[in-house]
């Protein structure tokens, strides 16, 4: 699998549409769920949708794949079972990342191929629960990339739009990034790992 860039919160119009234009690898977007459905919104309480919905984003991603962060944080929010539920008609078209091991757990139940990614802010004990951990970035050392290829892992990193830490985490062996720069991530890797070659 190629270096991952994956363009960081494409949740208005405008946002998605200069991450879109950098052509990265995939494009992140934060989802809520809402009485009203599924709402591309990052704060929990969705005081930041700008409107967006996931249908609208999907379209106008085209070929680029979707990573949705699913913002399941109960009692803040819908349950895990309810978020999985939302998104069903979507799980062959996205990825899934979430802080919560157990939206990604009833996602996978409910479409077993489904991609997903869990995100930490804290140290945890890394587990297989899914093909892809994503810590925050200053997390990742050396050991962290070992252990998650001892158990099979990759490792996918948020938010790193500084090219001094874009650098050292390629140098680290990560497999993709999540920036809100997503031109100057491509750059920088592909720079590190043809000169690694």
């Amino acid at each position: 699998m190629s270096f991952e860039i994956q363009a960081h919160r494409g949740n208005d119009q405008v946002a998605l549409r200069r991450l879109l234009a950098a052509a990265p690898t995939s494009l992140e977007l934060d989802v809520g769920l809402s009485d009203g459905g599924l709402v591309v919104a990052h704060d929990v309480d969705l005081a930041d949708a700008s409107g967006l919905r996931l249908e609208h984003a999907l379209r106008a991603a085209r070929e680029i794949p979707v990573v949705v962060e699913a913002k399941c944080f109960p009692p803040a929010t819908p349950g895990a079972r309810a978020f999985a539920e939302a998104l069903a008609p979507y799980l062959d078209r996205i990825s899934l990342c979430s802080f919560s091991a157990s939206v990604l757990v009833e996602a996978r139940r409910l479409h077993e191929p489904l991609a997903t990614t869990f995100l930490f802010k804290e140290p945890v004990r890394l587990t297989s629960a899914a093909p892809t951990i994503g810590p925050r970035a200053d997390l990742v050392t050396a050991e962290l990339v070992a252990a998650a290829r001892a158990l099979g892992l990759r490792v996918v990193p948020w938010t790193v739009n500084d090219v001094r830490e874009l650098t050292a985490l390629i140098d680290l062996g990560v497999d993709g990034l999540v920036t809100d720069e997503p031109t100057l991530a491509r750059s920088v890797a592909d720079s590190r790992l043809a000169a690694a070659a």
